[in-house]
């Protein structure tokens, strides 16, 4: 009987000498939903798992679409750039300024002198007056020094060139005062000027080369008297022409430019015209 009752005891579940309540057993019904619970936690986190990677592909994708569009926009501004430096250089102007014509004055011995009497000579105008205090006398002595300059260098044996310089202030500026104010330049210089500041030829000159020239008034003390007086000054267009041999425009030289740029610039120029000459 013993050991009928201590087989009995084994027997007997853990959880009726155990403090934990009894776990009820799990019938068919019950474990079918445990399973399908599971899936669906699984499934629902595959689920986020694809989202994440789809956000991050969308993510991927945009920005690499981002640089691509920069790429091409950056290719299409060069390219754009470029196209426009080459239509730029390819750029050209034909034809030359209508500048000069048929023109007449007077020397400082009385004389007329026509363009027709430099024919066969390349030559410098340049316009200005005797009493400007500082541009005349700046740009005339620049233009002397490379006149000389020209003389010295191999080109200058060949070259037929002479200079003028024409009086936009004839009332004022004698004979003998322009002979006296270009002794101190250049003695190859040839003075010209017309009768008057009114005088048509020397208008005409003035209209053929583009000069601008108008009197600014004021008054001044007079050196003998000490009382005041009444003057002028003129206000000019500054610049020297180089004209061909034919009395074409070549080019034109400006009061800023120095001595040695002077020189290579008439020098050049004549030779250029020159070759273009024989192309012709």
């Amino acid at each position: 009987m013993l050991q009928r009752s201590i087989r009995h005891i084994l027997r007997r579940p853990y959880f009726m000498f155990s403090n934990e309540p009894k776990k009820p057993e799990q019938t068919g019904f019950d474990q079918k939903d445990s399973n399908e619970q599971l899936k669906q936690a699984i499934d629902n986190e595959n689920e986020d798992q694809g989202s994440k990677s789809s956000n991050m592909y969308i993510y991927a994708f945009g920005s690499l679409g981002l640089i691509v569009c920069y790429a091409f926009m950056q290719v299409t501004t060069l390219n754009f750039d470029n196209k426009s430096k080459k239509k730029e250089l390819k750029v050209s102007y034909t034809g030359k300024a209508q500048i000069g014509g048929p023109w007449k004055l007077l020397t400082t011995d009385g004389q007329t002198m026509t363009h027709l009497d430099l024919k066969g000579s390349y030559y410098l105008i340049y316009f200005g007056f005797c009493n400007c205090p500082d541009i005349c006398p700046a740009s005339l002595l620049k233009l002397s020094k490379a006149l000389e300059r020209i003389r010295q260098s191999p080109e200058g044996k060949i070259i037929k060139l002479k200079t003028l310089f024409v009086s936009v202030d004839p009332d004022r500026d004698s004979d003998e005062k322009i002979n006296k104010f270009l002794a101190h330049f250049d003695k190859s210089i040839i003075g010209l000027k017309g009768a008057t500041n009114d005088d048509p030829d020397l208008k005409e000159a003035m209209k053929q080369f583009k000069i601008y020239a108008s009197k600014i008034k004021f008054e001044e003390q007079d050196s003998t008297t000490k009382s005041p007086k009444n003057s002028y000054t003129i206000d000019h267009t500054i610049i020297t022409y180089l004209m061909d041999d034919e009395n074409n425009y070549v080019t034109h030289l400006g009061s800023n430019m120095s001595e040695f740029d002077l020189a290579r610039n008439i020098v050049d120029k004549i030779l250029e015209n020159e070759r273009e000459k024989i192309r012709r």
